[in-house]
């Protein structure tokens, strides 16, 4: 039979909370205290009970706070998490979710300030990669609250764990493609969210990785300025048909962030079907833009599985006090041609 936190708490000679802070990681305790229970912990391969912890739960109310931004990803982390949620019917949980304006930078930290004063067992969040949300999720892994980031990443958090695409590694793919597409050689654009790296971290992640194969693998493309949409559908319209009018030998298009659709329909307009378009996810305006050979290639990061571990890993931390593994749950990268549609 496994050894008990009060049998750990007598040999440490110290109190059961004192033992349960250090299983939690919490505050409170001396370095020396801490490295003493630890030091027991491990001798004695102390093993949580998580069916104890379960039934606990289950008379719990288990409070979650979700913020998710309005972009593109949107509806597709919302239909993953609400259907992982399902799959804990038998606990009581109670959700408390905001979406938000993209580089609503204010709004995003006021929730996670209100989440963090209404003590919420567990966040879930598309974050801003800016300061202010920095430090609202450092300040909630002191208090004891884990913060799931999914979709986009925060630099240098302390939060549970990131779910979503290796912004850098698909960057780096979608580079490859397009220089072999369009033969090493003409002038390329990128669009993207915004040129502020706090608020724009897995799009950053996506050009950055693009265009450091582009430059080492192929010198002789020209790649412009990168042009900024703010993730509106009517900027990225406007300025896709400006670039077409202004660059008429334009032979690529990479697209980091949402408005696909619309860079599509600009396309169409001004009769340029024979410019390489590379994109990411499956949703179904881009799948019919891959059909009519609009979109080249489609980078497809699994969002409503984002959504659907994003949950699972969340509530099997709080539930089963089941840590994850890794810090980062990076989903699968799926390139998708129009054959693939066949």
């Amino acid at each position: 039979m496994g050894v008990t936190i009060k049998q750990i708490a007598e040999m440490a000679g110290v109190h059961r909370s004192t033992v349960d802070k250090v299983l939690h990681h919490r505050e409170g305790v001396s370095d020396s205290v801490r490295l003493r229970i630890q030091k027991i912990i491990d001798e004695c391969n102390y093993q949580a009970n998580p069916i104890g912890k379960a039934l606990k739960m289950q008379d719990k109310e288990i409070q979650i706070g979700i913020i998710l931004l309005q972009v593109d990803a949107l509806p597709y982390i919302k239909e993953g998490i609400e259907k992982e949620l399902k799959q804990y019917r038998s606990f009581q949980i109670k959700l408390e979710c905001h979406e938000i304006a993209y580089s609503d930078v204010d709004g995003q930290a006021r929730i996670l300030h209100s989440y963090r004063n209404q003590k919420k067992d567990g966040i879930i969040i598309m974050p801003l990669n800016a300061e202010e949300i920095l430090y609202e999720i450092n300040c909630c892994d002191q208090e004891g609250i884990p913060v799931v980031t999914v979709n986009t990443d925060i630099k240098h958090s302390l939060r549970l764990c990131f779910i979503g695409q290796d912004g850098y590694k698909a960057g780096k793919i979608a580079g490859r493609l397009m220089g072999e597409f369009i033969n090493s050689t003409g002038k390329l654009a990128i669009f993207t969210s915004d040129i502020d790296v706090w608020q724009s971290f897995a799009f950053e992640n996506r050009e950055t990785g693009f265009r450091k194969v582009i430059n080492e693998s192929f010198p002789k493309i020209s790649i412009l300025p990168s042009i900024i949409t703010g993730e509106s559908h009517l900027i990225m319209y406007r300025e896709v048909k400006k670039l077409l009018e202004e660059q008429t030998d334009i032979k690529g298009i990479f697209i980091t962030c949402g408005g696909v659709k619309e860079a599509g329909e600009a396309i169409k307009e001004s009769g340029g079907k024979n410019i390489k378009l590379i994109c990411y996810e499956n949703y179904p305006e881009i799948l019919k833009l891959l059909k009519e050979e609009i979109v080249t290639v489609t980078l497809d990061s699994k969002i409503v599985e984002q959504g659907i571990q994003s949950v699972n890993v969340l509530l099997e931390y709080l539930i089963y006090d089941t840590k994850p593994y890794r810090r980062h749950y990076y989903s699968d990268t799926v390139v998708m041609v129009k054959e693939s549609l066949l």
